[in-house]
């Protein structure tokens, strides 16, 4: 056979595969192209919305006298508006067929109307039914009857490390994007801004690509299963994103649902994180734990015979190596149970049952004055001082009756109600940071937990 009848041949046969693929390609069913990605989305994807809220910001200048006109005469000037609209994006979830809605606390802070916009185009509007700062989740309810498409919730506890991950939400307004990664670790912590949120010690960090507005959207696994609540990024790292885990989330849910707020869970303790002077003291190898420094009388701490000078190193199932484990765990024990605490003392370790309660709002004044050395009571439209106790810390720094507080570990307040319900978060911690109106602005003043 001569060289040009094969090369003929090869041409040909070259043609004809040519020409079959296509057609093969085309015919292999979607179902082999369908695989446990595209299944879990198709599943979740029309339980994700978009959020969009409208915060109505009053103009505060807009009532104050026109300078211009007081010298020059005339009114011919536009006067400022009274009000304005400012317009913020964000996601969420379904978790309900009645139409529940799960996201972010930071997602809807503020708004005065909320809109959800469906996969599909839909538009409904939702009402806030409650929302916790310090957690950073809030429950929406849509305003239209059901039934509604829902995410199901999964463990987060039971995720391994690797595993792939799905993220569903709406980067920039972009609707229903998806994103694809692996859990990346577990346990992260993530302190607030400020001593108004309390670090939690069990973020789920992944690295499939959370963008702005991908806040309060779904965080899956492979089986469409919600394991997460999308809530924040590092701005200045890749594919560096953070979810709230379904366990603790799902707890958060059962609670605004039913009470429109999260109680907080209320044991009387007082800690700090054990530093290496102190490990040493206790002959442990390192700095792991969380020292108490402080209990209050008549809490569930003094009822299970935890001691000032404890040291916490369990917490049920969960090791306490910082304050930060120790407020993940108690946060996930419900209301009224008790849990195992593993307490070390110079004689040893022992094991008490703790009950964790809500916190008793009617002992919030009482609390107050015992810890701070003051109390607040209501004058016009803002918090003031009422009362200052001989000998504080207070009273040594020149706080008196009369001095309003605007705002308390940086949340502002307007009434004593609020100052009041701020309370239970900072007597968990060490020290208290106000900020007290004086004719020069707001000055900062630390009281200690005592």
């Amino acid at each position: 056979m001569c060289r040009y009848t094969r090369m003929s041949r090869l041409m040909i046969s070259a043609t004809l595969m040519l020409a079959v693929l296509p057609v093969a390609s085309a015919q292999v069913p979607n179902i082999q192209r369908r695989d446990a990605v595209v299944l879990a989305v198709e599943k979740v994807s029309p339980a994700v919305v978009n959020i969009s809220t409208e915060v109505l910001i009053r103009n505060p200048y807009s009532q104050a006298p026109d300078i211009w006109e007081y010298f020059f005469g005339g009114g011919s000037r536009r006067r400022p508006r009274e009000s304005y609209v400012e317009n913020s994006l964000g996601s969420g979830v379904i978790v309900d067929k009645r139409g529940y809605v799960l996201t972010n606390d930071h997602v809807v802070a503020s708004a005065s109307r909320i809109m959800v916009t469906f996969q599909d185009g839909r538009q409904v509007e939702a009402k806030l039914l409650g929302s916790d700062e310090a957690s950073d989740l809030a429950v929406l309810q849509l305003q239209e009857e059901g039934p509604w498409p829902f995410a199901r919730m999964g463990s987060s506890s039971k995720l391994m490390i690797g595993e792939t991950l799905i993220a569903i939400g709406n980067p920039f307004g972009l609707q229903s994007t998806v994103t694809v990664g692996v859990l990346s670790a577990t346990g992260r912590t993530l302190a607030g801004p400020d001593q108004a949120a309390l670090p939690f010690a069990d973020f789920l960090q992944t690295d499939a690509a959370i963008n702005p507005g991908n806040s309060g959207g779904a965080l899956l696994n492979i089986l469409g299963e919600l394991v997460g609540i999308n809530a924040q990024i590092v701005a200045k790292g890749q594919n560096l994103g953070f979810a709230i885990p379904i366990d603790r989330a799902s707890k958060v849910l059962a609670e605004l649902i039913t009470f429109g707020r999260l109680r907080p869970p209320w044991t009387g303790l007082v800690l700090e994180d054990l530093d290496a002077n102190q490990a040493e003291y206790y002959g442990l190898e390192q700095a792991a734990g969380a020292l108490v420094v402080k209990i209050f009388e008549d809490s569930p701490a003094q009822d299970a015979r935890v001691q000032v000078g404890d040291v916490i190193t369990g917490v049920g199932a969960h090791r306490i190596k910082n304050i930060a484990d120790f407020f993940t765990a108690i946060a996930e024990v419900p209301l009224g149970q008790k849990v195992n605490v593993r307490l070390l003392r110079e004689k040893g370790e022992v094991v008490h049952p703790l009950k964790v309660e809500a916190f008793p709002k009617e002992r919030a004044p009482e609390y107050t004055w015992n810890a701070l050395g003051i109390t607040v009571g209501q004058s016009g439209r803002y918090a003031v001082i009422d009362r200052v106790r001989t000998g504080s810390r207070a009273g040594t720094i020149g706080l008196r009756q009369g001095l309003q507080i605007r705002r308390i570990n940086g949340k502002t307040i307007h009434s004593a109600e609020e100052f009041y319900e701020a309370m239970p978060q900072a007597l968990l911690l060490r020290s208290v940071n106000l900020a007290i109106a004086t004719r020069r602005g707001l000055h900062p003043v630390t009281l200690p937990v005592r």
